[in-house]
């Protein structure tokens, strides 16, 4: 089910912070994005060209992988907290990878959509290593959901209590740090200092609200996962048997 939630800074989010996280509910909440990134090279036009090695950065906030010039556009809103999300990789991702964006057809694009506080941590993690990395650092995200996510719901208000007197570029290393969080990312292969220095990145937490912030302004999102294709909001089920069909259509 998809609820609205009213989002907030992560100044105030940290300052209310529950001692558990809600898994089932993927919820709505409010990010402007940097500048376009130069992502993985385009490999070379060709009939063996793989589309899925192309990823850049966009301007709305999001990390799209494929052809640029594909006859269809697929967008998602998600959280990497949200168990529909995660359903919904886990059920669709090969498919759409290697049957529609490997050869061209189709582009898709990751918009993260933040639910809640640890949103933000996650997304700061899968955005830390750029472009290229982003879609690895999201399949573990997915493919591990609980054992990163659980940590998070046994935290007590006294694991929170001493975050609220942190600087507020410091908060949200704080929650992922007692969260665990370095525990995770660290044995998949990124550093301690740089998951200090993503986490710390305060300009990037606020251009993650700002882009949340326009795509509710733009598209009225109110929960995740939500579709756009060819920039039109889809009103489907939030999974791959409800999209699939509305790819193929678009494809005729």
């Amino acid at each position: 089910m998809r609820n609205m939630l009213n989002f907030q800074s992560p100044l105030s989010l940290i300052c209310m912070a529950s001692a558990t996280l809600a898994l089932a509910a993927c919820d709505s909440g409010t990010s402007n994005a940097a500048a376009p990134k130069a992502g993985t090279a385009a490999p070379k036009a060709g009939v063996s060209q793989d589309w899925t090695a192309t990823v850049i950065a966009t301007p709305e906030g999001g990390f799209r992988m494929g052809n640029p010039d594909a006859k269809v556009k697929i967008v998602e809103f998600a959280s990497f907290t949200c168990s529909h999300c995660r359903d919904f990789h886990l059920e669709a991702a090969d498919s759409l990878k290697n049957s529609y964006v490997k050869g061209g057809q189709v582009s898709y694009e990751y918009r993260p959509f933040l639910l809640n506080i640890y949103d933000f941590a996650a997304v700061l993690v899968a955005k830390c290593e750029g472009p290229s990395q982003f879609f690895t650092w999201a399949n573990e995200l997915y493919s591990n959901h609980d054992a990163w996510v659980m940590p998070f719901t046994k935290l007590t208000e006294a694991d929170i209590a001493p975050l609220k007197s942190l600087a507020p570029d410091q908060q949200i290393k704080g929650l992922a740090m007692a969260g665990g969080m370095h525990d995770f990312v660290k044995p998949r292969g990124m550093p301690k200092a740089k998951f200090e220095q993503c986490l710390s990145d305060q300009a990037a937490m606020e251009k993650l609200t700002a882009s949340q912030q326009a795509a509710v302004d733009s598209y009225q999102i109110q929960g995740t996962p939500t579709f756009l294709l060819n920039g039109k909001k889809l009103e489907i089920a939030p999974n791959w048997t409800a999209l699939q069909p509305k790819i193929d259509e678009a494809l005729r």
